[in-house]
């Protein structure tokens, strides 16, 4: 391999490279977090809905009979 050949993989290996340290990487890396958190949120409520019994999930209900009794 010549010099010029190993200078030109390097730079290769650098133009391979995204950009994080910009703004807008910076946002995309931010919103994707915010709907990694999001989904994540979903799915243990989804799992917490699927195990959770009923009397325990009628809290909305027992609270407008509580108001309506006082």
């Amino acid at each position: 391999m010549s010099i010029a050949e190993i200078q030109d993989n390097k730079w290769e290996v650098e133009a391979i490279k995204p950009p994080i340290k910009t703004p807008a990487a910076i946002g995309v890396i931010i919103m994707m977090s915010g709907f990694i958190l999001f989904f994540i949120w979903v799915l243990v409520g989804a799992v917490m809905g699927s195990f959770t019994d009923v009397e325990e999930m009628d809290f909305d209900k027992v609270q407008r009979e509580g108001d309506a009794v006082d």
